[in-house]
């Protein structure tokens, strides 16, 4: 019997001013990109230092 993983909840961030991660002490350095869980992102983001990252999607006739 198979069982089904749950959906991975982190999410991508950008990193908008250098913060040291409070878990493994590693400093992230601004325009570096995080994988955070919902609850670990909304002191950084109130605080100013990540942002939901974006992505750019280029059309077909792009290069």
């Amino acid at each position: 019997m198979a069982t089904k993983q749950p959906p991975n909840p982190r999410q991508k961030y950008t990193v908008l001013s250098p913060y040291q991660c409070p878990n493994h002490k590693h400093w992230h350095d601004k325009g570096d990109t995080v994988e955070l869980l919902p609850c670990e992102a909304d002191f950084l983001i109130l605080s100013g230092k990540v942002a939901l990252a974006t992505t750019t999607a280029k059309s077909k006739g792009e290069a």
